[in-house]
C-alpha cells in the first residue's frame, strides 16, 4: 500500500469530477499531471502548470505596441477538494515522474558515540 503523503513532490495523475470549477484559474482538461504539492482536510494541493501575466500598458495605464508587451510567469498552487476527486494515479519509479522524497534525503536527528561520550550530527 501507498500512502499519500509519499507522493509529495512527485508528478500524479488526477482526473476531475467538475472540471469547470478551475475555468478561472485556467484549467480546461478534465484530467491532467500536476506536481503533488500536500494534501490536507479540504484536498489535494497541486502546483499550477502555469499563470503568465501579460504588461500591456505602461505606468500610467498607456497601451504599449505588441513588441513591448513583457511576460510574468507567476508560481501557484490550487486546492482540488476532495469531492471533486475521480481518481489519483501514480507512476514509481517512471523516470521524470516519481522523484526522491526530500525527506528520504535529509539526515535527521543525532546520534550518540558512547565510547567518547560525544554526540554527533
Amino acid at each position: 500500500m501507498i500512502k499519500l503523503d509519499e507522493l509529495i513532490g512527485d508528478l500524479i495523475f488526477v482526473s476531475f469530477s467538475n472540471h469547470e470549477r478551475y475555468k478561472d484559474i485556467g484549467i480546461k482538461e478534465s484530467t491532467g499531471h500536476f506536481l503533488l504539492k500536500g494534501f490536507d482536510r479540504l484536498g489535494l494541493w497541486l502546483e499550477h502548470p502555469g499563470i503568465v501575466i501579460i504588461h500591456a500598458k505602461d505606468e500610467s495605464g498607456t497601451p504599449l505596441p505588441v513588441k513591448k508587451h513583457t511576460r510574468e510567469n507567476i508560481d501557484a498552487n490550487f486546492v482540488v477538494t476532495w469531492d471533486n476527486v475521480n481518481t489519483i494515479m501514480h507512476y514509481p519509479n517512471r523516470e521524470g515522474f516519481d522523484f526522491p522524497s526530500e525527506f528520504k534525503k535529509m539526515k535527521l536527528g543525532f546520534s550518540v558515540d558512547y565510547e567518547k561520550g560525544n554526540s554527533n550530527k
